[in-house]
């Protein structure tokens, strides 16, 4: 299964306290940025869950 944001905690990159830790922390390169906001790509999510445990905001979750 893979991970699912909640926009309105993640509330854009730019707003972000890590700034979009969670995409530098994605090895596998689910979490990408686009138009200021972390998209997920599905087939690359693991379930390593370092973003899970990682967000400031506690915006990501399965």
């Amino acid at each position: 299964m893979t991970v699912k944001i909640d926009i309105d905690k993640c509330g854009h990159i730019a707003n972000c306290p890590a700034q979009g830790l969670c995409i530098q922390l994605c090895d596998q390169q689910a979490l990408v940025e686009e138009n200021g906001d972390v998209k997920i790509i599905d087939e690359n999510c693991t379930d390593c869950d370092l973003c899970i445990m990682n967000c400031p905001n506690q915006a990501i979750s399965h």
